[in-house]
């Protein structure tokens, strides 16, 4: 199927705890130092660039789960939703938006899960078409009927389901498995396997200059880089101008990531990137003026200036200013399970 389809696939794959300011421990975080880019030439860190590099994080991580994280899902049919089940708990990945265009091989941008996979049994994909009979897209597990389905017995009104074991890797290990339906249909799910997770919370602030009473429009992606993911990238948030959010002016608004959490193999530096690059249209007396905020925070590092310790949890933050208008992502890793 993968020779069959272009292999583009950049990438798709959707609070605990806290401690009070008297238990913080200064953990610090190396800024990646990539600057503005693309035309974000007024932004601006908020960071010592003296900070003190830190290395001995390892310790802090107390326990770990294994976790599925998913990468990239791809079908060359309509696909209304998908379902994602461990443990014989389901968990939306992905709901067709109204009006979004599929094209066939593309990869599907994912909106979920809202919690990480588990990897202590099987993972189940079900698949939901425009034609599925009367199949629910919210269903709490999964029969033994459909676990044990086989091709013969498929028809255009099933959804399309299968699962896989997820208990044997010990290494971290990137799986590509294909669902075969009836009619050609087929359905190409690729995912990491990791033995040792840690769960990684993102949130994306946005502070954008007052106007008013005005609300101005916000659009764009904000995107998840690892090492681990290779070529690939988890997309947080995916906004096309036609969709664009109305975001007020002058408070702050916290941007609608789905989904928020991701899983990182266990190690002493998180290879991780959070990619920001939105869009914010300003309209006045027939005039649009729009405005890119686009920046990379790099986490592979750890300085004093940019991260703290609250055990469990770990917590990364960085503003970036744009005349005016500021952006802020707060990275959180769960330390213990």
């Amino acid at each position: 199927m993968s020779k069959v389809w272009d292999s583009n696939m950049h990438g798709t794959a959707n609070d605990d705890g806290g401690g009070g300011e008297d238990n913080a421990k200064a953990i610090l975080l190396d800024d990646c130092g990539d600057g503005p880019k693309d035309g974000s030439s007024s932004g601006s860190d908020h960071h010592d660039d003296h900070a003190m590099v830190w290395d001995n994080g390892y310790d802090e991580i107390e326990s770990c789960a294994r976790a599925v994280q998913l990468l990239a899902i791809r079908a060359n049919f309509h696909v209304t939703a998908i379902n994602a089940y461990n443990w014989n708990q389901c968990r939306s990945i992905y709901r067709e938006l109204e009006g979004e265009d599929q094209e066939e091989g593309m990869d599907l941008v994912l909106t979920g899960p809202y919690r990480i996979l588990e990897a202590y049994g099987s993972l189940g994909i079900k698949v939901f078409t425009p034609d599925c009979d009367g199949s629910s897209t919210d269903d709490e597990g999964y029969s033994d009927d459909e676990a044990y389905s086989t091709d013969d017995v498929r028809s255009l009104t099933d959804p399309l389901f299968e699962m896989w074991d997820v208990t044997e890797p010990e290494l971290v290990e990137e799986c590509t498995n294909t669902i075969f339906g009836s009619f050609g249909r087929m359905v190409e799910i690729t995912y990491l396997v990791i033995p040792d997770a840690v769960e990684t919370h993102v949130e994306v602030r946005l502070n954008l200059e007052d106007f008013g009473s005005r609300s101005r429009d916000v659009f764009g992606s904000v995107k998840a880089s690892a090492v681990a993911y290779g070529s690939k990238s988890v997309h947080l948030f995916s906004c096309e101008r036609r969709r664009s959010l109305s975001v007020p002016c002058g408070s702050t608004f916290i941007l609608p990531l789905s989904p928020s959490m991701i899983a990182l193999p266990c190690g002493r530096h998180f290879k991780l990137q959070i990619e920001v690059d939105l869009r914010v249209i300003t309209t006045s007396e027939n005039q649009e003026e729009d405005k890119n905020l686009k920046f990379c925070l790099d986490c592979s590092h750890r300085s004093r200036s940019e991260e703290r310790l609250e055990f469990p949890l770990r917590i990364r933050s960085q503003k970036r200013e744009f005349a005016g208008d500021q952006v802020e992502v707060n990275v959180t890793w769960r330390l213990e399970r």
